[in-house]
C-alpha cells in the first residue's frame, strides 16, 4: 500500500499569530476580506483559490490568487457551502447565506454566473406538509441548512435542512421522548425550486440507530431549546440513483473499531442503505491513520467493476477527528480509500497533512481531490484541503508532498486552542474567469504639492486583465479629447499608478488634468471604462 505523508518543511515557512489577523483596506471598494498569506514549497495544480472567509459576525464569499491578491469578494453575510461548480455546461459559483446557529442555520442558497450575477436563488421555505420548527421557535423565509449546495448533473441541487423533533433517546443516555436535531437531505429543481426528494434521518431510525452514535449528550435533549446535535448531516453528493450522506456524530461500527468512527451512509432513492445497514460496515485497514472520525465532505471518486468481486468504490474525505469536547486535540488528515463492496473491506490509498504545520479542526472542513494533471476525470492529481473551523488552505501534489500552504486568521488569545478570528467552511482550487459587466472602479486624489496624482483601480471579479490606460482631462478644456496619460501593468487586486513630476513628463497640475478615466487592458473586458472621476486632494482622504 502506498502512504502518501508529506515531507518535513523549513521552520521558516510557519506562520503562527497571536494578533488579529490583518484584513485589506483599498481606496477603490469597501471589504474586510482578510489577507491570504501563502507559502509555495513548489509548483500547484492552475485555478484560482474558493475561501469564504467568516467572523462570529459577518463575512463573504472570496476568489484569491496564488500570490494572495484578492480577486473577488462578495455579498457580505456569513458565508457556508461555497463552491465553484458547473451548471447546465457554465461555471457558477454556490453559497448559503441566512441566519446562523451554532452548527447549522436556516437560509438560502445563491448561483451567480462568472459576471457574478445571481441567476437563481434556492429556497427551502415552510408549509403545510413541511414545516419545520425551530430552538428559538423563530421562523424563516427559508430553511436550507449550512452544510451542502452541491449541484448535479441533471440540474438539481442537493442541500440539507435541520428540523428540531422528538426521538427515543434512551440509547444514548436521555429520554425516551427526547428532543433532536433531525438531520433532512433535500435534492431540489433549481429551475423551480420544486422539490423532488426528501429523506430524515429520525423517519429511518432503524437504518440509522443511535447505539451507533459517537457524541456525549450532555444536558441537550430534554427540551425543544436545547435538541441533540444529531445527527448533524454535513455533506450530501449523488452517484446516480444513490446519495452518499456523511453524518458528523453517528457511528456506523462495532466493538472492533473502537477507536474509530466512520459515520457515513450510502443510501439508495428507495431509502435502503446499503453502507448504512447492520452487517454492511467496512472494516478498515490495521493501517496507522486508516480510522478516522466526526468527517466532513464525504465524495466518491471512481466506481469500478460494479456487482463484480472485483468491484472498488474510491472515496475521500476530510478527518476532522475532533470535536470541541476532544481533548487532547487530534491531528486532521485528509483521506482517500478503496472500499471493496465484495468483503466488506477498506484499503488506504492516501493520507496527507501538514506534518511541518499540523493542525487540528474541530469543525467544518474539505478535502478536494484534484483531476490528473487539472485535465480529466480520476485520481493521479493534486489534494487540496480547507481546515474549517482552522483558517488555513493546503495543496498536496500527487506524492503527497506541500506545496502550499495558506493562512489566513489567527488564534484568539486567551480562549481555547480551537478559537480563531477568522474561518472558512470549505477551501476548493478550480479555473475560473470572472467576467464582470461592472465598471473598473478608481480613485484619483492630487498630491499636497500639486505636482502629482495617485490613481487607484481596481474591478472586483476581473481575473485577466493585463494592465490599465489611465486617460486625463483638464475641466476647463471645452471639446477637448480625453488624452492617454499612462499605460500601467496589474498589480493585485488595486493597482496605483503616481503620474506627474520627477516620474515622467506628464503635467497634472490642478487646471491640466481635473478628471481620471481608466480603462482595462487585456482580457475578457478589454476596453471596459471606469466612470469619469474628479481628481481630489490627497490631504482631505
Amino acid at each position: 500500500m502506498k502512504s502518501l505523508i508529506t515531507s518535513l518543511l523549513p521552520a521558516a515557512t510557519l506562520i503562527h499569530a497571536a494578533a488579529i489577523w490583518p484584513t485589506h483596506s483599498f481606496h477603490t471598494t469597501d471589504t474586510n476580506t482578510p489577507i491570504l498569506n501563502i507559502t509555495k514549497f513548489g509548483p500547484t495544480a492552475p485555478g484560482f483559490l474558493f475561501i469564504a472567509p467568516s467572523t462570529s459576525t459577518g463575512g463573504s464569499p472570496a476568489i484569491y490568487a496564488d500570490t494572495g491578491d484578492l480577486v473577488w469578494h462578495g455579498p457580505e453575510g456569513k458565508t457556508y457551502a461555497y463552491q465553484p461548480q458547473t451548471l447546465h455546461g457554465e461555471p457558477v459559483l454556490t453559497f448559503w447565506q441566512g441566519h446562523n446557529v451554532k452548527g447549522f442555520g436556516y437560509g438560502h442558497i445563491s448561483i451567480l454566473n462568472a459576471s457574478y450575477e445571481e441567476i437563481h436563488r434556492v429556497t427551502l421555505p415552510g408549509s403545510k406538509d413541511s414545516s419545520f420548527v425551530t430552538a428559538t421557535n423563530e421562523s424563516f423565509p427559508s430553511y436550507i441548512d449550512i452544510h451542502e449546495s452541491a449541484i448535479t448533473e441533471h440540474g438539481t441541487i442537493l442541500v440539507t435542512a435541520v428540523n428540531v423533533t422528538q426521538t427515543d433517546l434512551t440509547f444514548v443516555g436521555g429520554e425516551r421522548d427526547g428532543w433532536v436535531q433531525d438531520g433532512l437531505v433535500y435534492e431540489i429543481d433549481i429551475e423551480t425550486n420544486e422539490v423532488l426528494f426528501r429523506w430524515s434521518a429520525v423517519e429511518h431510525s432503524e437504518q440509522l440507530p443511535l447505539e451507533y452514535v459517537e457524541y456525549p449528550l450532555n444536558d441537550a435533549g430534554r427540551n425543544s431549546s436545547v435538541p441533540y446535535e444529531c445527527p448533524h448531516l454535513n455533506s450530501v453528493a449523488k452517484y446516480g440513483d444513490t446519495y452518499l450522506v456523511s453524518s458528523r456524530v453517528i457511528w456506523f461500527g462495532y466493538s472492533m473499531y473502537a477507536r474509530a468512527c466512520p459515520n457515513l451512509a450510502s443510501m439508495e432513492r428507495a431509502n435502503r442503505y446499503v453502507q448504512g445497514q447492520k452487517g454492511g460496515t467496512y472494516t478498515l485497514p490495521s493501517t496507522p491513520g486508516s480510522t478516522f472520525c466526526y468527517q466532513h465532505d464525504a465524495r466518491i471518486h471512481a466506481h469500478t467493476y460494479p456487482g463484480h468481486p472485483n468491484e472498488t468504490i474510491t472515496l475521500s474525505l476530510h478527518n476532522n477527528d475532533n470535536t470541541d469536547a476532544t481533548i487532547p486535540r487530534r491531528l486532521t488528515t485528509g483521506l482517500v480509500f478503496n472500499l471493496h463492496p465484495f468483503n466488506k473491506s477498506a484499503t488506504l490509498i492516501s493520507r496527507t497533512y501538514d506534518a511541518r504545520d499540523p493542525v487540528s479542526a474541530v469543525s467544518q472542513g474539505n478535502y478536494q481531490v484534484l483531476p490528473s494533471n487539472g485535465t480529466g476525470a480520476g485520481l493521479g492529481g493534486y489534494y487540496v484541503a480547507g481546515h474549517g473551523a482552522v483558517p488555513k488552505i493546503e495543496e498536496y501534489d500527487s506524492a503527497g508532498k506541500v506545496v502550499m500552504r495558506g493562512w489566513f486568521g489567527a488564534k484568539i488569545e486567551n480562549t481555547s486552542t480551537s478559537s480563531y478570528d477568522w474561518t472558512s467552511y470549505r477551501g476548493y482550487r478550480e479555473n475560473w474567469v470572472g467576467r464582470p459587466r461592472s465598471r473598473p472602479s478608481i480613485f484619483a486624489c492630487r498630491e499636497e504639492d500639486e505636482q502629482k496624482v495617485d490613481v487607484w483601480v481596481s474591478w472586483n471579479g476581473a481575473t485577466d486583465v493585463k494592465g490599465w490606460r489611465i486617460y486625463g482631462l483638464s475641466s476647463s478644456s471645452k471639446g477637448e479629447r480625453m488624452r492617454v496619460l499612462r499605460d500601467v501593468a496589474k498589480s493585485g487586486f488595486e493597482t496605483r499608478a503616481v503620474l506627474g513630476a520627477d516620474i515622467d513628463d506628464i503635467e497634472v497640475r490642478e487646471g491640466s488634468v481635473d478628471v481620471i478615466i481608466v480603462e482595462a487592458i487585456g482580457g475578457v473586458g478589454e476596453g471596459a471604462k471606469s466612470e469619469a472621476v474628479r481628481v481630489g486632494s490627497c490631504s482631505t482622504q
